[in-house]
């Protein structure tokens, strides 16, 4: 299987910490031609610093400082200098393995049975405990009933339906969803970049749940290291063998 991922594979992304946008963007999130001849595609790397693999450059692309910038308001900070197990039990990718600036407006592709067996080939590979959709559309396009049911099959039933909130604000408002499954917690948040008016702010309201759902995952990712093979029932402090 050849991974949609934009860093190195590690063992410690087996149920691990899933980003997942919409597909591989354009403008100041790709690389010119001349950049991409400078690629190093043997140079490990995880989310955190993906500039050893693809240049100083990295470092500049707003999607991913943005999220990094979320991240260390839910209090898991990304360390570029020195990855530790979180930081490489990160993966992103994106539920299309194409690329274009913006969808090209049409999220129809979404649907597309490629594109669908494309993100759920990468759920089977890493069986996910925590995913963090980056779009609506993503959290919409889970819901239809064969993807649900193929999604189900690798992180267990659905627990509680998908739930969207808003929060008083004097910002633009926008609804978080949040779905959880048997092994899996599922958050789809607005996008990072195509989210006309987001405020940080705004996400900032969030940080309860966000920070109470990151603490799951480190519980989780702890807790695997002394009983190999277990994973928890999500939201609750009940753990069960990965295969039930």
């Amino acid at each position: 299987m050849t991974l949609n991922i934009a860093h190195s594979q590690f063992p410690e992304q087996q149920g691990g910490l899933f980003i997942c946008g919409y597909e591989w963007g354009g403008g100041d999130e790709s690389a010119s031609s001349n950049e991409s001849a400078a690629i190093d595609w043997d140079a490990s790397c995880t989310f955190s610093n993906k500039h050893l693999r693809y240049g100083p450059a990295a470092l500049k692309w707003r999607y991913d400082n943005r999220i990094k910038k979320w991240f260390r308001m839910w209090n898991l900070p990304i360390n570029q200098e020195n990855p530790g197990e979180l930081d490489k039990s990160i993966v992103q990718t994106n539920w299309c393995d194409t690329q274009n600036p913006a969808m090209n407006g049409d999220y129809s592709v979404l649907r597309e049975p490629r594109q669908v067996n494309n993100f759920l080939s990468h759920i089977a590979h890493f069986s996910p405990n925590l995913v963090l959709f980056m779009g609506s559309r993503l959290i919409e396009t889970l819901q239809h009933p064969s993807t649900l049911s193929r999604f189900q099959d690798v992180v267990g039933t659905c627990t509680r339906p998908v739930k969207a909130l808003q929060k008083p604000s004097e910002h633009r408002r926008f609804k978080i969803w949040f779905q959880t499954f048997e092994r899996c917690e599922v958050v789809c948040l607005p996008h990072p970049l195509s989210s006309r008016g987001l405020s940080d702010d705004y996400i900032a309201l969030f940080n309860e749940e966000m920070r109470e759902r990151i603490a799951d995952y480190k519980l989780a990712r702890m807790y695997d290291r002394k009983v190999p093979g277990c994973r928890p029932l999500s939201r609750h402090n009940v753990w069960v063998k990965a295969s039930s």
